[in-house]
């Protein structure tokens, strides 16, 4: 499986914050080797859009980003 660079990713935090959203899901789709977000709007259940990949034999949820908190120090979190 191919993940997104750390640069595209804090590419697409950064879209997240600018479009209003909450959340970002970084997930893996093993099928299309390809890793995409799933932004979390203010009124999403969270939880719900988490379980929507929970089971699923070729997405995983690699991250959940708090988009209100620091994108960089939870970047390096998930990319050290």
């Amino acid at each position: 499986m191919n993940y997104a660079p750390k640069p595209t990713i804090l590419r697409w935090l950064q879209v997240g914050r600018r479009e209003g959203a909450s959340h970002m899901l970084l997930v893996a789709d093993a099928l299309a080797d390809e890793t995409m977000p799933v932004y979390v709007s203010p009124g999403d259940n969270l939880a719900y859009k988490i379980r929507r990949f929970e089971g699923t034999h070729s997405m995983q949820i690699i991250a959940v980003f708090d988009l209100l908190s620091d994108l960089e120090q939870q970047l390096d979190f998930v990319y050290p």
